[in-house]
């Protein structure tokens, strides 16, 4: 009787512990399942982070009167002169502040006709960009410009410093070596202290060209090879751009180590980011010059210094007149912004 007594009282005890057992791992289990719940909620209440919809952007100026936002070129410099200080008086582009000045100048074709050189110079004009050739944009013919040689030994005879453009329709690197190669044909001998650029533009007029559909990386490295060409034989290289071009189709990070001359017709320049030269009017007039002409500046800083012996003298008034049709398959510099820009 004593046994089974001892028996029964062992098995209450065992089945009272895995009682109390069960009971401990509910509370536990019932502790986390609160603790995990709480989690969730707390979790759930937070926000989630907003992705910043400009991040890797800038904010630029459309050329238009408003402000876009673009993909940033992280290795080219903010433009680093004051826009406020610049305006353009009688069609005169000035600058007031105390960091750099401005030479004028400006960029011709045959277009312009026969220019007399003495006349340019006499009216304050320093430097000339001038066309040496271009590209059709419907054959793709090469071709020199008809008075190139005319016009660089009569700029040059005239005491002003000189550039050099091809305005380009390649559509692949090898067609743009073509133009390099076209180029350094034509200025061999000449004196050519300022950038030969390449000046690769998207006609906009409405007519068929052969680089409608040109791709942005293509006509990046096919300025990449023209620039590499010409600085081979001991020139500077540079490209010319305008707003849309520079930001939507050229990858500016590329263009680190070139001059940049922005063709951006107005009272200041527009283009974000650090440049050289400005072509600021379509429509300049200038004693020597008939007709319409494109006006530029370069800018200086004040702490180098610009070699040009010839003294400046009386600059002459520039007028806005309406820019001329284009003509024939050739273009000089800015009549395609301008067409580009009247789309806009």
């Amino acid at each position: 009787m004593w046994y089974c007594y001892e028996v029964m009282k062992k098995r209450i005890l065992s089945l009272i512990a895995i009682i109390l057992l069960l009971a401990s791992l509910t509370a536990i289990l019932v502790v986390l399942v609160v603790r995990n719940i709480r989690q969730t909620e707390t979790e759930a209440a937070e926000p989630t982070p907003t992705a910043d919809p400009y991040e890797g952007l800038v904010e630029v100026s459309d050329g238009a009167g408003g402000t876009m936002w673009v993909a940033e070129a992280e290795d080219l410099t903010p433009f680093s002169l004051d826009v406020a200080a610049f305006s353009v008086t009688d069609g005169i582009a000035s600058y007031s502040g105390d960091d750099a000045e401005l030479v004028l100048g400006i960029d011709v074709s045959e277009h312009q006709g026969t220019i007399d050189w003495q006349a340019v110079a006499d009216a304050g004009i320093e430097f000339a960009i001038i066309r040496c050739g271009w590209r059709g944009y419907s054959g793709g013919s090469l071709n020199a410009d008809t008075l190139f040689q005319e016009n660089v030994e009569g700029a040059l005879a005239a005491g002003l410093e000189v550039g050099v453009y091809f305005f380009s329709q390649a559509i692949s690197i090898a067609e743009a070596a073509e133009e390099a190669l076209l180029t350094l044909e034509l200025i061999d001998g000449y004196d050519i202290t300022l950038p030969v650029f390449f000046d690769w533009e998207q006609i906009g007029t409405g007519e068929a060209a052969r680089t409608d559909n040109a791709n942005g990386n293509t006509i990046t490295e096919a300025c990449l090879e023209f620039c590499q060409l010409i600085e081979s034989e001991g020139y500077e290289a540079g490209v010319y751009a305008y707003l849309n071009l520079a930001y939507f189709t050229y990858d500016l990070n590329q263009f680190e180590d070139l001059t940049i001359w922005m063709g951006n017709p107005g009272s200041w320049p527009e283009f974000y980011y650090d440049h050289t030269f400005w072509q600021y009017s379509f429509t300049g007039s200038v004693d020597g010059i008939e007709g319409d002409v494109d006006m530029d500046v370069m800018f200086v800083p004040t702490d180098a210094t610009y070699d040009n012996t010839e003294d400046a003298a009386e600059t002459t008034a520039v007028t806005e007149t309406a820019p001329s049709p284009d003509e024939d398959e050739s273009d000089t510099a800015g009549e395609a912004v301008a067409a580009q820009e009247a789309e806009n």
